[in-house]
């Protein structure tokens, strides 16, 4: 009886001990960051309705503009046969009847002839409710000159985290004293994936060569350009080896928080040996585009840290598994770490960050044997600036004579002012940076 009382004295302690190891290291975290870019798209809305790749579906209406030949430059020296070379599917819109054709793709483009009264209604909802990028070429004219009749396509797609080029080449239709109008091509596709229908169009079709051709982005994807091999410089005091991929990085520090980071950043020193207000610069090099969004001017940015030790933890042993993974997560926000260098991005669109040193709070560096925390750039303010675009999107309207069709502009002005969208902008990160850390 005492010896069997040992025993369980002994298992006891032994449990006691093991479950004050496990609390004393705090969230046991990864060694490596083999996930984190699968963590990135699982967990970010903008990569919630991914596209099938190398699938692009064209959808042609069957026009007068096209079937005009030679009126569109560019239309017939490059863009056909670039498309050619990348359209899966054809689709003619033949008034309101929409039919997949068979066949060589440019052949099928020089065969167009003109249609009335084309169903562009049904081939936009066909491009949006579709899961691969697309292509539409019209002259973008229904019978109402006012109707903005892609403003729902736009905002679909959108919404679903993707983006749309706007191509626009003015001709005369009925020699130089008829109509002024433009035929619009339409790229359907998504910014964050690399080899986009959006680069290889501007690669392929070399549109550098054609000034004349208008352009106009209308995204959810700002462009954030890095300095440092296309992604940010980070203090070289953490000693970070850096990987981007479309709207994320990861940053590897390799170096510790007391006798480095704290010293030489969060309390460094001026030339004078004087403290500096805000520290080191943390991170540096990242500059944004701020008329990057179709019609708009980002105006204001800001910056959350968002602690995912236990979440990107739960998520790499699942992952490891084989198992389920959480549809969704809600790490805590960390408040008084890094701050956003709002001068600097009024000065010159830097997106600069810096340790809060007035406030420095680090009790969200709580992994073992890494610490994991994210740091999510978010636009708090945009300017529309629409009005620059007008002679790309209206054209002159050929029922009544001296008025402009006004369809494809109000179909972007309403999108973008349209407030869900603005809501969706605002709360999904235009540029995310992942670190891993050593513990403190």
């Amino acid at each position: 009886m005492i010896h069997k009382m040992k025993n369980i004295g002994l298992a006891a302690a032994m449990l006691f001990s093991t479950v004050s190891f496990f609390s004393s290291c705090g969230n046991t975290t990864p060694e490596d960051v083999d996930y984190l870019f699968d963590f990135h798209t699982q967990y970010a809305p903008t990569y919630n309705h991914p596209l099938v790749p190398d699938s692009v579906d064209l959808y042609v209406d069957y026009t007068t503009g096209l079937a005009l030949k030679g009126r569109i430059k560019f239309y017939w020296e490059v863009l056909k046969s670039t498309l050619a070379e990348k359209v899966k599917n054809y689709y003619a819109i033949k008034g309101q009847e929409i039919s997949h054709e068979a066949g060589d793709v440019e052949e099928l483009l020089k065969g167009v002839r003109n249609y009335e009264n084309p169903d562009l209604k049904g081939a936009l909802k066909r491009i949006v409710n579709g899961n691969v990028e697309a292509v539409l070429i019209t002259d973008g004219e229904l019978a109402d000159p006012s109707e903005p009749f892609m403003k729902e396509a736009f905002k679909t797609w959108l919404m679903k985290g993707h983006d749309v080029f706007i191509m626009s080449e003015a001709y005369y239709e009925g020699g130089k004293t008829g109509a002024k109008k433009n035929m619009f091509y339409f790229l359907f596709y998504d910014a964050k994936v690399d080899k986009n229908l959006c680069e290889y169009v501007k690669k392929r079709a070399k549109l550098s060569h054609y000034p004349k051709i208008k352009k106009l982005n209308l995204s959810i994807t700002p462009a954030v350009s890095g300095s440092h091999g296309g992604h940010s410089d980070p203090n070289s005091y953490v000693q970070a080896m850096v990987t981007r991929k479309g709207d994320m990085e990861i940053q590897e520090w390799s170096t510790e928080w007391t006798d480095k980071i704290e010293k030489f950043i969060i309390n460094a020193k001026d030339s004078w040996g004087e403290p500096m207000e805000n520290g080191a610069v943390l991170v540096d090099g990242l500059q944004l585009d701020r008329n990057s969004i179709a019609g708009m001017r980002i105006m204001s940015v800001k910056t959350k840290v968002y602690n995912i030790n236990s979440e990107y933890a739960d998520y790499y042993e699942k992952r490891r598994a084989e198992e389920p993974v959480d549809s969704v997560i809600e790490p805590d926000e960390v408040e008084n770490f890094i701050i956003f260098n709002e001068k600097a991005f009024e000065r010159n669109s830097f997106m600069q960050l810096f340790f809060d040193k007035k406030h420095f709070d680090d009790s969200c560096l709580n992994g073992q044997p890494f610490n994991y925390f994210k740091i999510c750039f978010y636009i708090t303010g945009l300017e529309e600036n629409l009005e620059r675009y007008r002679a790309q999107l209206e054209f002159d309207d050929i029922y009544k004579k001296g008025y402009k069709n006004v369809s494809v502009f109000e179909s972007v002005k309403q999108t973008i002012e349209d407030k869900d969208f603005s809501e969706f902008l605002a709360s999904n990160p235009i540029y995310t940076i992942y670190v891993k850390a050593l513990p403190k």
